[in-house]
């Protein structure tokens, strides 16, 4: 019951993941990544473990990549850990460039992936193949997009495509949405932004992104001079007083 693109652009540095499910509080299992904070380098991984999810399958995947197992090894090496892989959807990207995604014969139909360079449009319980189409044309139509724009784009494809439902019983409505980003500029994502058990979760995470950048001066200077702190924090309390 969740839709996901994810991608990376070695040109820039870039590398991130964008989602949205109907499951409430998806963020404690959903998504796995290793290598890319507080610095970013060449094994750095996003994995998306989705459909009737175990995250221990994201983690194991980690771990394995790191111990030298290669991608035509890992299907056999998760599946020999996990007595019901045929119930699981998992993709990853590396910030190489690198994808590897999964889709099992038991994922909640209609389950699919497009695996494109360096990305990987997936979704489950969806009414045919439409929305993980149109997430993964959106995704190339936007390469030359920043990748939080792309990410977002892609998305918001996928939920006008139609999103999750099913024949039975028509649409079924987002509850949780999530961007993450990360580009090796600061110890931390460039993007990381969460939206949880809301009536209308994609919308809204555009917004957040938009507006939470504004935080990107006041991370960076309580970091790195944390004595001008209180000169740029206004934007703390312009954004709060916003929203309330």
């Amino acid at each position: 019951m969740t839709y996901t693109v994810l991608a990376s652009n070695p040109d820039t540095g870039e590398i991130g993941i964008a989602s949205t499910t109907i499951t409430i509080n998806f963020s404690r299992t959903f998504p796995v990544h290793r290598h890319l904070v507080p610095d970013l380098t060449k094994r750095g991984i996003i994995v998306a473990p989705m459909a009737t999810i175990h995250p221990q399958n994201g983690h194991r995947l980690c771990d394995l990549r790191d111990a030298g197992v290669g991608w035509d090894d890992m299907e056999a090496e998760l599946e020999r850990h996990d007595e019901h892989w045929s119930w699981r959807q998992i993709g990853a990207v590396t910030a190489t460039g690198e994808t590897w995604v999964r889709t099992g014969s038991d994922a909640w139909n209609h389950a699919s992936h497009i695996v494109a360079e360096g990305s990987i449009a997936m979704g489950n319980y969806m009414d045919g193949p439409g929305p993980v189409k149109a997430m993964a044309k959106a995704l190339e139509d936007n390469r030359g997009e920043a990748m939080d724009e792309r990410l977002l784009r892609a998305i918001e494809a996928g939920k006008a495509a139609g999103g999750q439902g099913q024949p039975d019983i028509g649409p079924v409505p987002e509850s949780w949405a999530m961007i993450q980003v990360f580009n090796g500029k600061q110890p931390w994502p460039a993007v990381d932004v969460r939206v949880d058990f809301d009536v209308d979760p994609v919308p809204k995470l555009r917004r957040l992104v938009t507006q939470l950048k504004n935080m990107d001066k006041v991370l960076h200077t309580m970091s790195f001079d944390p004595s001008r702190t209180f000169d740029v924090y206004g934007v703390v309390f312009d954004m709060y007083n916003a929203q309330v």
